[in-house]
């Protein structure tokens, strides 16, 4: 069948934005439900509008807008229906576009929650910024071929760490695809992906590949480890606790910046890891809170004494900012802003952009609008005795070689971290670190007789 007949679309909700000069808006329309035959009603997310007011009261919606709106209130009443139905909602091959096919596949994953947050704002930042420059938003789907899609990748390939985006890219397509052959939208000999590819690498990024893949580079010795956290304490105290607190957790880094005091109990030692703290993109606005990365991440973990002691100081500096300090605004959150120069912010959980921009930009950044140069990080890696790049993700590596060297068990290290098991990265460091240690059997044999 066709598109469900929905009714006039109009505004359901009004509240303020974060963004100056703006509301949010939701809307609502209805469609007939197919078993009971009654009215169902439906909204759609939160748009960000311009605040300007026709006469009676609403919020102007311009022309462009409406036929977003439109467009998205359309294919969620088609979800919708056919959830409720199990009919599933054609249209003819030949009116099927490129953006069509984009906007059902990436709304069936946001309605399923099928990724997070920051996974789809980069799907969308890739089809808005990349494949619509080459392929026309209404581009018949039938119309496209492989030689088109190649040339988009071949394009993009040279050009840096484009290398990544075009990858992504060719995996967005094939998803895309896919979607579009399991919809019957199209033949499965009909989908361009089959003969699409991304070149190999040249030599220059392989043997950038192979330096990096050296897997001492992924993790810190102990003296590493105190080397890099000295240095960060001169320079900023908390940083240095919320990654000292990695360090002695293995959460990843969002994990961390999205504890909140009501999932931290002092007296049983016990942190419940439920959430991570998501890009401003395709989350929540509110606080920007995000799911965890994927089943194994929620989780459940015993925290050491020294964790629970990092925990307390931070706390204790929140509270002298929620009595002291009228513009903190306390929501539970553990490490938050606490910055006087951006008041708004105060009491809003930390980003980890602001601590990989720290610990890897130049000290001496941008110059502002007054004219000052902004003081942005403390390029890190130019200040060690060693050549390692230091990036948040690190101590989280760090953690598990240090239980590898403790003889921790791998799957009781992977369960703790929220690892599926064959974790790459993982089971690399623990066979690096098994294999250093199996060097020092011999001379340990010779330990067992006088």
């Amino acid at each position: 069948m066709n598109n469900v007949k929905i009714s006039n679309i109009t505004q359901k909700s009004i509240r303020d934005s974060f963004k100056k000069g703006s509301k949010e808006v939701k809307f609502r329309s209805s469609f007939k439900n197919p078993l009971t035959t009654k009215r169902r009603e439906f909204l759609s997310e939160w748009y960000t509008i311009n605040e300007n007011y026709d006469d009676k009261g609403n919020i102007k919606i311009s022309s462009q807008l409406q036929s977003i709106v439109q467009r998205d209130m359309q294919n969620l009443a088609n979800s919708i229906y056919q959830d409720i139905s199990k009919v599933q909602i054609t249209l003819s091959n030949d009116n099927i576009t490129i953006e069509k096919i984009w906007s059902e596949w990436h709304n069936d994953r946001v309605l399923k929650k099928k990724v997070a947050p920051k996974t789809l704002a980069g799907e969308t930042g890739r089809f808005n910024n990349h494949i619509t420059r080459f392929i026309p938003r209404d581009s018949l789907l039938k119309n496209i071929r492989s030689e088109l899609i190649q040339s988009l990748l071949d394009d993009l390939y040279p050009l840096g760490n484009h290398k990544r985006v075009a990858q992504s890219i060719k995996s967005d397509l094939s998803s895309i695809y896919f979607f579009a052959v399991k919809k019957n939208y199209i033949l499965p000999e009909q989908n361009p992906m089959l003969y699409v590819t991304v070149e190999e690498k040249g030599l220059s990024e392989q043997l950038e590949q192979l330096e990096n893949k050296i897997i001492e580079n992924h993790y810190l010795e102990k003296e590493e480890l105190n080397e890099v956290l000295t240095i960060i304490r001169k320079y900023n105290q908390q940083y240095a606790r919320i990654l000292e607190f990695q360090v002695l957790t293995g959460l990843r880094i969002g994990e961390v910046l999205g504890l909140k005091t009501s999932e931290i109990s002092f007296d049983t030692h016990l942190a419940a890891i439920k959430r991570t703290r998501a890009t401003h993109a395709g989350a929540s606005k509110e606080d920007y809170e995000g799911d965890v990365k994927n089943k194994q991440s929620y989780r459940t973990i015993r925290l050491s004494a020294k964790a629970l002691l990092l925990l307390q100081e931070e706390l204790e500096i929140n509270q002298h900012h929620i009595i002291g300090n009228p513009d903190y605004k306390d929501k539970g959150w553990i490490f938050t802003s606490k910055s006087s120069n951006k008041s708004d912010y105060n009491g809003t959980p930390l980003h980890y952009s602001v601590i990989n921009n720290f610990l890897n930009s130049s000290e001496t950044g941008k110059i502002t609008k007054t004219g000052h140069i902004k003081k942005v990080g403390i390029n890190i890696d130019n200040q060690l005795s060693f050549n390692k790049h230091i990036s948040t993700h690190i101590f989280r590596h760090t953690f598990v070689s240090h239980m590898a060297e403790q003889g921790v068990p791998l799957i009781a290290v992977q369960r703790y971290i929220g690892h599926k098991s064959g974790s790459k990265i993982t089971e690399e460091i623990y066979t690096h670190i098994t294999k250093k240690m199996s060097d020092t059997i011999t001379e340990s044999i010779d330990t067992l007789i006088d």
